[in-house]
């Protein structure tokens, strides 16, 4: 059986989060599944570029980055999920191969994202929203009394106001690739249930996974994760 052409994963980290988050995947994935993060503007590499106005600008932005060698699919984790979703809409919008999956991890859908509380939070002052995202599992406890806050506050509450901004097309066209749903089983805003939802964003396969762990389950279960994206890179999803 001929091996698999090799694929080239880009990653779309979480809100608060950068490229740094898949330090990790870039260096231990093996050769045949190439992570390449993807950053928005405003944001680590990119941070002296303006920021964008919505989650579609800053998709746009990023589907035109996307130049893979041959075949490539997406990832994205929590605020990252609707990057990825965006993203794949906009390549299809400009003409290009669509990728060969898509995966969307401790990310609602589309037509859900006003389920999660942070909006309202982008008001309070800034001990209000880290002690309600360290409530939630979204930073750690001990970010609150760091003297990094000062540098992270401002990219979290841009990133938030990004999701809390974000209005999806009320009948969009689903993707034409295959489309993973994962869920940490201890992630209470993506219960299964939740993630199930996202079947009506493809035509092409779909199916709902589960991990232990929280909302960061794929930094903390980077083998287990490792291996099911594997399984990916090697054929398409089951129908």
């Amino acid at each position: 059986m001929t091996a698999p052409e090799p694929l080239t994963l880009y990653c779309l980290a979480h809100a608060g989060g950068s490229a740094r988050a898949f330090v990790r995947w870039r260096r231990e994935l093996p050769p045949r599944v190439r992570a390449v993060p993807l950053e928005i503007a405003g944001k680590g590499v990119r941070s002296r570029e303006p920021r964008p106005a919505t989650l579609r600008e800053a998709a746009g932005d990023l589907a035109r980055r996307v130049e893979p060698p041959g075949r490539y699919a997406l990832f994205g984790h929590s605020m990252g999920g609707l990057l990825a979703y965006e993203t794949a809409r906009a390549l299809d919008a400009l003409g290009r191969p669509a990728p060969a999956f898509v995966v969307v991890a401790a990310t609602r859908p589309p037509h859900l994202p006003g389920g999660s509380p942070y909006g309202a939070l982008l008001g309070r002052d800034d001990d209000v929203l880290l002690d309600a995202l360290a409530g939630h599992g979204r930073i750690p406890p001990e970010l609150r009394r760091s003297p990094m806050r000062q540098q992270f506050v401002p990219v979290v509450r841009g990133d938030l106001a990004l999701v809390a901004g974000y209005r999806p097309d009320p009948v969009p066209e689903p993707l034409a690739s295959d489309l993973v749903s994962w869920y940490g089983a201890g992630d209470p805003d993506t219960p299964p249930e939740v993630m199930a939802g996202w079947r009506h964003y493809t035509r092409g396969a779909h199916r709902v996974e589960g991990f232990e762990g929280g909302h960061f389950f794929p930094h903390e279960r980077f083998e287990e994760v490792t291996a099911r994206l594997l399984g990916l890179a090697h054929g398409p999803a089951d129908r």
